[in-house]
């Protein structure tokens, strides 16, 4: 602690000591919290410091020929990956689709029935006691709906994972008919639906268990989720276009062509579309004319969801287990599983390697520029040493020269001494033995002379006015003294 003239120590101001009283008055936690938001303050992040140029750096170290074509290999690398990286967000910006067969099975098994029972006697054994209050024992079956996407032959595709029964299923209805309710209070419709179900993992099948005794008709609707998703053409848009079921993208796609075929576009205003060729079968009658940025909502009001499949099966409890003699093949379209191995790829670009690259990219810089510093020193302190005298005066000729740019002294630029050169310039002798100088000072005594000759005009015009007004003002003073 320093001390005043008069030897008492320095005392803290005002502020200070408020400030103090404020921390020592304050609690723990907040003390800790503020500890916690200081440590938790990121330090702005250091600018990388340049790279010596090639020859540079061969200069400074000799055996750098390896670093070098360490550095071409990394830059034909990057920009392979940058290449690889553009095609792979191109591909997956467009929708890749691919066609698809989903296979569903339907089968149901049978249990605690009249029939097993007796079966059960005759075989010696105690059938199962009727439970009201767990069920046990009263007859039932269930019913299972199982699916799975068929191998397309393409080894690309099948290797990959594929889609699970539930994964292309949007929402599901089974119906369930002829069954009393009063009798059956479990309901006779079942509903699947995906984002009210709980979500969990996916399923190749569902396993539906019901009381009875009696063959049960059943529907099942299924509505499928397919990429990209299809919408049902309405007419008389459907008539126009000629497409029954379709994406939105395929639908507007298909209008424009049927709008460039037909002529619609109106040649004066090509934002306007004219009523002509059925498309004023969209229109409302009292419009002449329909924006061309409103077409998109027209063409959604004649789209609508796509009609589900709907599967037809009898439930029979006269066996153990019945299957149905037919599969139901669905044809699917989904998206490409690549696109799922690309995004992962994509991601993993950007992950902890690419951080730990640019970490290594940015120490590798830090050498080199250390490198690049400490020659500049080793060769500073080596001229000095070899030859001091010398050094000092070009190192202090060096300084006055950046003294000068410093403070503006420098070439076209007015100086203290009214002239346009530096100072330092103007002390060394050879400045004006140089070739240049011949040629400056013949342009200046030419400006010069030019000057001078422009001035005595401007001098001899001067003088002859005043001749003229003088000559003017004595013969208006001569006719004056002849009038009278």
């Amino acid at each position: 602690m320093s001390t005043l003239p008069t030897g008492v120590p320095p005392q803290p101001s005002a502020i200070q000591h408020i400030q103090q009283q404020q921390m020592s008055q304050a609690s723990p936690q907040a003390l800790a919290g503020k500890r916690k938001l200081e440590s938790e303050q990121v330090e702005p992040k250091k600018q990388r410091p340049p790279m010596p140029p090639p020859h540079l750096l061969a200069s400074l170290v000799p055996e750098s020929a390896m670093f070098e074509d360490l550095l071409k290999m990394e830059q034909k690398l990057d920009w392979t990956i940058l290449r690889k990286k553009a095609e792979v967000n191109d591909a997956i910006g467009k929708p890749t689709r691919i066609k698809r067969t989903m296979r569903v099975y339907l089968s149901n098994t049978a249990y605690n029935q009249a029939w097993q029972k007796e079966e059960e006697i005759a075989a010696g054994k105690e059938p199962m006691s009727v439970n009201v209050e767990t069920g046990d024992g009263i007859p039932g079956w269930d019913f299972k709906i199982e699916g799975r996407l068929l191998d397309t032959g393409n080894l690309r595709i099948d290797k990959t994972a594929k889609r699970k029964f539930s994964q292309c299923i949007k929402h599901m209805v089974v119906e369930f008919g002829n069954r009393d309710l009063a009798t059956y209070p479990e309901g006779n419709i079942v509903e699947w639906n995906p984002r009210t179900t709980p979500s969990g993992a996916p399923l190749d099948g569902f396993e539906i268990k019901r009381r009875g005794d009696q063959p049960v008709d059943c529907r099942i609707i299924i509505h499928l989720d397919q990429y990209p998703e299809k919408f049902k053409v309405l007419p008389p848009l459907c008539d126009l276009i000629g497409i029954k079921e379709e994406s939105r993208s395929a639908v507007l796609s298909a209008m424009w062509k049927f709008i460039k075929t037909v002529g619609a576009q109106d040649k004066d205003d090509v934002t306007k579309l004219l009523p002509v060729g059925g498309l004023q079968k969209l229109m409302d009658p009292k419009d002449k004319d329909l924006p061309f940025h409103l077409l998109p909502e027209v063409v959604n009001r004649y789209l609508t969801a796509p009609a589900p499949v709907v599967l037809n099966y009898t439930i029979n409890v006269d066996q153990d287990r019945n299957v149905n003699p037919k599969v139901f093949d669905i044809p699917l379209e989904i998206e490409d599983p690549l696109k799922t191995k690309a995004h992962a790829i994509l991601s993993s670009l950007e992950g902890p390697p690419m951080r730990d690259i640019i970490a290594a990219e940015d120490e590798v810089a830090t050498l080199a520029y250390m490198v690049r510093t400490s020659r500049e020193k080793r060769d500073f302190l080596l001229a000095f040493s070899n030859d001091p005298a010398n050094f000092i005066n070009r190192w202090l000729a060096s300084q006055a020269r950046d003294l000068d740019l410093i403070l503006g002294r420098q070439i076209g630029v007015p100086g203290e001494n009214g002239g346009n050169i530096r100072e330092e310039d103007l002390r060394r002798t050879d400045l004006f033995k140089m070739p240049w100088v011949e040629e400056a000072v013949t342009i200046h005594e030419g400006r010069r002379q030019a000057e001078y000759a422009e001035k005595v005009k401007q001098i001899q015009a001067e003088q002859q006015a005043q001749a003229a007004r003088a000559a003017q003002q004595q013969q208006q003073q001569q006719q004056g003294r002849s009038a009278r």
